[in-house]
């Protein structure tokens, strides 16, 4: 599959670049300005999209890097030839030269074309352009349920300039790539099927015609599960392991309960620096504060007991101890229930 899309690659670039400039046009500016069958019912484009590659996912800019091959299709009768002119061939034509829909990535944030911005115009008048466009396209990535999210990513397309009136897009328009063998780690990618729409900036902007094509994106728990909850469970532990010490060992016990305190701050710090500054907690918070607040009861509970311990009441702090044990873990399960699960 490689070698195909490599290949596949190669051959746009070589039929662009060196396809046979018979039938260049002069620039007619009719021809350029206004759209073919300008009276007529609306001008259909077929776009079609074909997935090189997606390298990389940033959670804080909230942008996606995409490699994809775009394929953009309409009908113009006016660059028909005559029928005893026509040989069956194509001709190469710059798209200055030529009546274009106007198309925008509405969510670009930097891609740059790879080919020549050059058109295959047939003898019917049946106009192709291919590109590969590369770079970022923005996305606004939702949070909540980190790290079980499943993120929409977006390939946003419009035409900044014509109505729905004027051009829509085929229903036919497609979008296509080997999910499995994208470079991006992290996710399970997928891709869905497009969208057809319309945008509006306010009441007074005539609507245009839109098509979003959409990769699903799941990311994959098992990373978050090593590095973010089973580190935290320990801590947990770690603080629990102080109701299984004498009451009356107090450093020991204080000790265990501040370290759990500071390890568990750590972490939680180590792991917002990966998220941008949302105002909502994410399930991954939810536990986090959950965690932190249980190690501080342990704490509360190590105090009262050890002060019940020097106050000659260690028949109460035992019993505290024994209490506390089993308390601090059904607390534990909850949190993680509630934090994870509902």
């Amino acid at each position: 599959m490689t070698l195909f899309r490599t290949g596949l690659v190669l051959v746009l670039a070589v039929f662009s670049a060196t396809s046979s400039a018979e039938g260049l046009e002069s620039r007619d500016p009719r021809r350029v300005d206004e759209r073919p069958n300008a009276s007529g019912p609306p001008t259909e484009i077929n776009i079609g999209i074909y997935l090189l590659d997606i390298d990389q996912i940033d959670d804080v800019t909230q942008r996606f890097s995409v490699d994809m091959l775009v394929n953009a299709a309409w009908l113009d009768a006016r660059l028909a030839r005559p029928d005893a002119e026509r040989t069956g061939g194509y001709r190469t034509i710059p798209l200055s030269g030529i009546w274009t829909p106007r198309i925008l990535i509405l969510n670009d944030r930097g891609m740059s074309p790879q080919l020549p911005r050059v058109a295959q115009v047939d003898d019917l008048g049946n106009v192709e352009y291919r590109q590969r466009l590369f770079g970022e396209l923005s996305v606004d990535l939702l949070f909540e349920e980190f790290p079980f999210d499943v993120q929409r990513l977006p390939i946003d397309i419009i035409s900044y300039w014509y109505s729905s009136d004027e051009i829509h897009f085929s229903l036919n328009a497609e979008i296509s790539g080997d999910d499995g063998s994208f470079s991006e780690e992290g996710w399970d990618l997928r891709v869905l099927g497009p969208e057809f729409g319309e945008f509006t900036l306010s009441a007074e902007w005539i609507a245009r015609p839109r098509l979003t094509y959409v990769i699903e994106a799941e990311r994959n728990t098992r990373y978050y599960f090593w590095t973010m909850f089973l580190p935290m469970s320990l801590i947990v532990l770690m603080a629990w392991s102080a109701f299984w010490l004498q009451p009356d060992l107090v450093p020991s016990r204080i000790a265990i309960s501040t370290a759990s305190i500071f390890s568990l701050i750590a972490l939680g710090f180590s792991i917002r620096l990966n998220l941008p500054a949302i105002s909502y907690l994410t399930r991954a918070d939810l536990f986090l504060i959950g965690c932190t607040l249980m190690i501080f009861l342990a704490l509360g509970a190590a105090v009262i007991g050890s002060r019940w311990a020097s106050a000659d009441r260690m028949e109460h702090a035992l019993r505290l101890n024994t209490a506390a044990r089993w308390i601090y873990l059904a607390l534990f399960v909850i949190t993680a229930t509630v934090a994870l699960t509902i």
